[in-house]
C-alpha cells in the first residue's frame, strides 16, 4: 500500500472502520448474541419476551449450559500452557544459542503474565468466535531508553478491526488494522493536551464541513464522525466525550535496496548501523533490489493524527484467535463453541420456566367435597395436623329423578402436576447441547462413581479431542507472535548487553549477548574463544508446545513417587530416593 500523506489519515480510518464494521455487520450481532447467552441470566431471553413476561407477572428462568463448556475450553489451556520451542535455520558460530531466544520470549511471557492474554484469547473464541492478543513495546521505566517487548490481553475484542479483505487464518495478511480507545475529556487532555481540534467548541461542525471540502468526505460520513468523535454537549458548548481514540496500523511497501555490511547482516540504505559495521564494497560489495515492508502506527482522533511512530514487527502486532470459519456465496460465517448450542439451551429455559409454572399453579388443596360437609373445625389442619378421625356432616342432593341421595364424602386431591414429560423434555434438550459442543457429562467432571482418576482423565481427553482446534487456533496466533519477537529482538536489543531470560524450570538466568571480541575471537575474561550472541546473524523456526506446567509436572512426579512407595515401601530404604521425596515434598523441586 503506497505511503498516505498524514493529514489524510483520519479520513482513511474513519473509512476503514466504516468497512469492517459494514462486512462485519452480521458477523458482530451473532458474536454479541453469543456473549450474551455465555453471560447468563435475563441475556439468554429476548427483550420482548422479558417484558412481556413481566407485564403478566410470569416467571422466566435461566440454565447456563454455556459457561461450564467455555470454562473446560479455558482450564485445558490454564493447565497446558503453551510455550515456545526454537531451533536453528543454518549455522552461525557468532549467532545466539536457541536457548537464549527461547529463554527471551519466555521472559516476556513471564513478565507480561501472557497466561492471562492467552486464556482471555481462548476464552472469546469459544464464545464468539473472536479473541484477540496484542504485542507491543513499552521503556522499561520512566529513567531508562532501553525498550523492551510487552505480552499484552485484549479484554473486549469488540474494540479491534481488522481489513475485511484478509483472508489467512490470524488475518497475517491485514493491510490494516487498528483497536478503538476510549477517553473522558480530562484523560484526554491529560495524554494529548488542550489544544486538539475536537475540543474546540462546535469543532466538531467545523471540522465536518472542512473535511468535506478539502479531503472530499461525504454526507454519507457524518454520522460515522460523530459516533467516532462521541459528541456529547451539556450545553456550553464543550464536548464531555468520551473521546475516541484509535490506534492504528497500516502496512506500506516501497521498493528500494538492501546490501551486505561487514558483520554479515543486509541492511537497508537508510538503517542506522552499528559502531565497527561498515559497507562492503569493492569485489566485496553485495546489494539487491527488495520490496520493503514497514508498518506505520498511528494515534488517531475524529480529526487528527496525534502520534505517528514505526512499529518494528513485520507484521500488524494485533494477532487474533478465530473460530472455525466457512464462507457460503462469499459470505464469512465465523462459528464458536457454543454456536450451535444456543437453540438447545434457549429450549431448556423455557421446559424449565414452564415446569415451574405449572409447579406453581399446582392445586395446593388436600382435600375435595361438597360445601356443608367441612362443618368439623378439625378439618381447617387437615394438611399440617394429624386426626384420629374427621367427621363428615352429612350432605344430600336431588338428583335427576327429584330423589334425596348422600353424597360421597371428601376425597383427598390426587392431582399431580404433569412435570415428568417436561423433565424428559429438558433431558433431551441437555443432551443435545451436550452433543453439539462435545462436552459430555464425564469431561465435566460429573459422572465419575467408581471410576479411577486415570479413567475419568481419559474421559475428558475425547472432548479435547473434539474442541482440539480452539487451543490449535490459540497456538497458530502464538506462534506468529514467537516469529514476530525473534524479527524484532534484534532491533531493540542492540550493542553489547547481559539480559535476562526464564529457563524452562521457570528459573531467570543473566546472560551476555551481542558480545564484539578481538580479532582473534578470544574472550578477554576467560582468554577463550568467545561466544557473541548475536540476535542479528541468528534465523530461527519458532514453534508452540503444550503440555502440563512446570509446577503441574513435579506434582504428578510427586503423586508418582508415592504411588510407587504404597506398592513397595522398601523403595524408601534407598537414602537418595528419601533425599529427593524430602525435597520435592518441602520444595516442591524434583532436581534429578
Amino acid at each position: 500500500m503506497a505511503k498516505i500523506p498524514r493529514e489524510q489519515i483520519p479520513v482513511f480510518v474513519r473509512r476503514c472502520w466504516a468497512a469492517w464494521r459494514k462486512a462485519n455487520v452480521h458477523q458482530r450481532a451473532e458474536e454479541n448474541l453469543r456473549l450474551g447467552f455465555y453471560a447468563g441470566g435475563d441475556l439468554q431471553w429476548r427483550e420482548s419476551e422479558i417484558a412481556s413476561r413481566k407485564a403478566a407477572g410470569r416467571p422466566y428462568i435461566t440454565i447456563n449450559k454455556c459457561k461450564p463448556a467455555v470454562d473446560q475450553i479455558e482450564g485445558d489451556v490454564r493447565l497446558n500452557p503453551p510455550g515456545p520451542q526454537c531451533k536453528p535455520v543454518g549455522e552461525n558460530e557468532h549467532a545466539a544459542d536457541p536457548d537464549i531466544i527461547e529463554g527471551l520470549i519466555r521472559e516476556v511471557e513471564y513478565r507480561s503474565m501472557a497466561e492471562v492474554a492467552d486464556s482471555t484469547a481462548v476464552k472469546y473464541c469459544a464464545i464468539s468466535g473472536l479473541g484477540v492478543i496484542e504485542l507491543a513495546t513499552e521503556y522499561a521505566n520512566d529513567l531508562d531508553d532501553r525498550e523492551r517487548l510487552v505480552y499484552k490481553s485484549v479484554e473486549d475484542p469488540g474494540v479491534c478491526f481488522f481489513d475485511p479483505a484478509a483472508r489467512m487464518a490470524n488475518r497475517q495478511d491485514a493491510r490494516w488494522a487498528g483497536k478503538i480507545l476510549a477517553y473522558s475529556r480530562e484523560q484526554y487532555e491529560l495524554v494529548f493536551g488542550k489544544g486538539s481540534k475536537v475540543l474546540e467548541p462546535g469543532g466538531v461542525q467545523t471540522a465536518m464541513g472542512w473535511l468535506r471540502d478539502a479531503m472530499g468526505v461525504g454526507t454519507e460520513d457524518t454520522q460515522t464522525l460523530i459516533e467516532w468523535t462521541g459528541a456529547r454537549d451539556d450545553g456550553d458548548g464543550r464536548w464531555r466525550g468520551p473521546f475516541y481514540v484509535c490506534e492504528f496500523y497500516l502496512v506500506e511497501e516501497e521498493d528500494t535496496t538492501s546490501r551486505l555490511y561487514s558483520d554479515h547482516i543486509w541492511r537497508f540504505d537508510d538503517e542506522p548501523v552499528p559502531e565497527g559495521a561498515f559497507r562492503l564494497i569493492g569485489d566485496d560489495e553485495r546489494k539487491r533490489r527488495s520490496v520493503r515492508r514497514t508498518i506505520k502506527k498511528y494515534l488517531v482522533d475524529a480529526l487528527e493524527a496525534k502520534a505517528e511512530t514505526d512499529w518494528p514487527g513485520t507484521l500488524i502486532p494485533l494477532f487474533p484467535v478465530l473460530g472455525p470459519e466457512i464462507y457460503i456465496d462469499g459470505k464469512l460465517h465465523r462459528l464458536s463453541l457454543i454456536s450451535p448450542g444456543l437453540d438447545s439451551n434457549r429450549a431448556l429455559n423455557y421446559v424449565a420456566t414452564t415446569a415451574t409454572e405449572i409447579a406453581g399453579l399446582a392445586n395446593k388443596s388436600g382435600y375435595i367435597g361438597y360445601k356443608g360437609q367441612f362443618d368439623d373445625p378439625r378439618w381447617q389442619t387437615a394438611n399440617t395436623e394429624v386426626w384420629a378421625y374427621l367427621e363428615v356432616t352429612p350432605t344430600f342432593a336431588t338428583n335427576e329423578l327429584g330423589q334425596q341421595v348422600l353424597l360421597p364424602p371428601p376425597q383427598k386431591n390426587q392431582w399431580e402436576a404433569p412435570i415428568q414429560w417436561l423433565l424428559a423434555l429438558g433431558g433431551f434438550f441437555t443432551e443435545q447441547f451436550k452433543a453439539v459442543t462435545s462436552m459430555y457429562s464425564s469431561s465435566l467432571g460429573e459422572e465419575k462413581g467408581d471410576q479411577s482418576g486415570k479413567a475419568i482423565e481419559q474421559l475428558r481427553s475425547e472432548s479435547n479431542v473434539a474442541n482440539f482446534s480452539y487451543a490449535d487456533n490459540l497456538h497458530r496466533a502464538k506462534t506468529l507472535i514467537y516469529q514476530q519477537m525473534c524479527v524484532i529482538f534484534p532491533k531493540i536489543m542492540t550493542g553489547p548487553q547481559v539480559v535476562q531470560i526464564v529457563r524452562p524450570d521457570s528459573q531467570h538466568e543473566l546472560v551476555s549477548i551481542n558480545q564484539i571480541f578481538g580479532e582473534d575471537g578470544l574472550d578477554p575474561k576467560t582468554g577463550k574463544k568467545g561466544k557473541r550472541n548475536n540476535l542479528a546473524l541468528g534465523e530461527y523456526s519458532v514453534r508452540v508446545v503444550a503440555g502440563p506446567n512446570f509446577q503441574t509436572r513435579q506434582e504428578q512426579a510427586l503423586s508418582m513417587l508415592l504411588e510407587a512407595i504404597k506398592i513397595n515401601p522398601q523403595i524408601l530404604a534407598n537414602p537418595a530416593i528419601t533425599a529427593k521425596l524430602v525435597r520435592m515434598i518441602g520444595q516442591g523441586n524434583p532436581q534429578m
